[in-house]
């Protein structure tokens, strides 16, 4: 393991004891540790492969996940039925905002679709793509707008008479 990424780890659980680690603060702890990561150059894959350490620093030890279990086991708020699903929930919660952390600074490449290679032509689409998008919008009717604007401007528009005109369902004398 990169020895700055062991000091960086250490340095980080040992502030632990003196940070806030409520549920609104847990989010926070860990975008620190991987924001200082991330600026001491540590990859991807050695910054994850700390994730689960890290996770399991974050997590109340069994004397206080107890205590604190005590403390809320009658409050509504709390919505479990035992001590192992309220400290089940809450390792839970802590390691998904770990992981969510974890990714939001360390996005993971995309894989490339290999039959996508085609060079891009309208915008960010290639060919095939802009035809998949044209073929599924012209499944739906086209918006006769000009007949609607004309019946706004007359101030004869009724949406709830006029609904089918808007697609061109019906022509002005009712008329399928």
């Amino acid at each position: 393991m990169n020895n700055n990424l062991e000091i960086i780890f250490e340095e980080w659980k040992a502030n632990l004891r003196s940070k806030d680690r409520s549920a609104v603060a847990v989010s926070s702890n860990f975008e620190e540790l991987f924001e200082e990561l991330k600026k001491a150059g540590i990859t991807f894959d050695e910054a994850h492969g700390l994730l689960s350490k890290a996770i399991k620093a974050h997590q109340p030890d069994n004397g206080l996940a107890k205590n604190v279990w005590k403390q809320f086991k009658h409050n509504p708020k709390i919505g479990c039925y035992s001590e192992k699903e309220f400290i089940d929930r809450w390792n839970s919660d802590i390691a998904s905002k770990a992981t969510e952390a974890f990714f939001s600074l360390y996005p993971r490449e995309k894989i490339k679709d290999p039959e996508d290679s085609e060079p891009k032509v309208y915008g960010n689409m290639s060919a095939k793509e802009y035809k998949a998008q044209r073929k599924y919008a012209d499944q739906y009717p086209i918006l006769n707008t000009a007949a609607l604007e004309k019946k706004m401007l007359l101030e004869s528009y009724n949406p709830l008479e006029d609904i089918k005109n808007i697609l061109g369902d019906e022509d002005s004398n009712g008329n399928s």
